[in-house]
C-alpha cells in the first residue's frame, strides 16, 4: 500500500490545506510532549512527511482503505520524522491480535504457561526439527524397537545376521569402511538366552585382517545372558582407514545354545 498523501484530523481539529497535506491546528497538539492527535486517511504513515512528522508521540492514525478483515491502526512511538513507518508502530495485525507477527519471529520468547495445554499438534513441528532424545526428558536414554532394525540409527550398525554360539567356527566379512572412521563401541545383544555354564567355551574377535583381533581381541561369550542383555566389548584400536574391511571371527562354543546380534557404533568426524 502506498504512503498516505490525504490525511484528515479527528482530534485536534485542523485548519487549511496545502501542498504538503493537511496541517494540524496550533496549540497543545503540537507542543512538545503535548496532546496526541487522531487522524484518518488512505495509505500507510510516512514519518518523513507532514502531518506524520509533526504530531506528538502517542498520536493515532487509521487507514480507511485497507482490505477487508485487515486491521489498520498505527500509533506514533517516537518524536521527529523518520522515512516510512519507522516512527509509527502498527497496533493490530490480522485477526485482531495484539502483537506484531515480526515480534513472534524475532523478539517473543513463549513459556509453557502461555501455551494452552493440548494445543500443540504434530503439524506444528517442522519435519526437519530433529529434536534429540536428550531434550525429551521422558525418552532420555530410551531405545525403541525400531532402533534395533538394521542400520536404523545414524552411525550405529546392527548387523542383520546373528552369531550362533552353538554353531561351528565361522569368519565373515561384516563391516566395510568406505570413509575413514573410528569405531567407538562394539557390543553384543543377546537374542537367545544362554545357560549358566558352557557358553564361555566360545569367543568372538574383530580384526582388519583375516583371523586378526586388531579392533577387539578374543572375548569369551558370557554365561547366563537373558534375552535383550547387552555386553560391551573392549576396543583395542577403533581406527579404520578408508576402504578397510572388518572381519568378525567366531569360535565354536560346542553345543551350548545362544545367539547374539552385533552392534557397531562409529564416528565419522574423528
Amino acid at each position: 500500500m502506498a504512503d498516505s498523501v490525504n490525511v484528515h484530523f479527528l482530534f485536534p481539529t485542523g485548519q487549511g490545506e496545502g501542498g504538503a497535506g493537511f496541517i494540524p491546528a496550533p496549540g497543545a497538539g503540537l507542543d512538545e510532549e503535548g496532546q496526541p492527535s487522531i487522524m484518518w486517511g488512505q495509505g500507510t504513515p510516512d514519518g518523513n512527511l507532514p502531518p506524520f512528522n509533526l504530531v506528538n508521540k502517542g498520536s493515532l492514525y487509521m487507514a480507511v482503505d485497507q482490505t477487508d478483515d485487515t486491521a489498520a491502526i498505527w500509533q506514533k512511538v517516537d518524536e521527529g520524522g523518520e522515512t516510512g513507518t519507522a516512527d509509527w508502530g502498527r497496533l493490530f495485525v490480522e485477526n485482531h491480535q495484539l502483537i506484531d507477527t515480526n515480534d513472534i519471529v524475532t523478539n517473543v520468547a513463549f513459556t509453557s504457561a502461555q501455551i494452552a495445554e493440548g494445543t500443540l499438534l504434530n503439524a506444528a513441528f517442522n519435519a526437519s526439527a530433529a529434536i534429540p532424545y536428550s531434550k525429551l526428558a521422558s525418552l532420555t536414554g530410551l531405545v525403541v524397537v525400531e532402533d534395533f532394525e538394521t542400520n536404523a540409527l545414524s552411525k550405529i550398525v546392527i548387523l542383520p545376521d546373528t552369531i550362533d554360539i552353538s554353531a561351528t567356527s565361522v569368519e565373515t566379512v561384516r563391516f566395510h569402511a568406505v570413509a575413514a572412521l573410528v569405531i567407538t563401541e562394539i557390543g553384543l545383544i543377546c537374542t537367545e538366552a544362554t545357560p549358566a555354564t558352557g557358553s564361555v567355551d566360545g569367543n568372538i574377535k574383530f580384526g582388519t585382517t583375516t583371523g586378526g583381533g586388531e579392533i577387539v581381541t578374543a572375548k569369551a561369550y558370557t554365561a547366563s545372558q537373558a534375552v535383550g542383555a547387552y555386553q560391551s566389548l573392549a576396543i583395542a584400536s577403533g581406527a579404520m582407514a578408508a576402504g578397510t574391511t572388518m572381519f568378525i571371527n567366531h569360535v565354536d562354543a560346542g553345543t551350548t545354545a545362544g545367539e547374539f546380534k552385533i552392534v557397531i557404533k562409529y564416528d565419522l568426524d574423528s
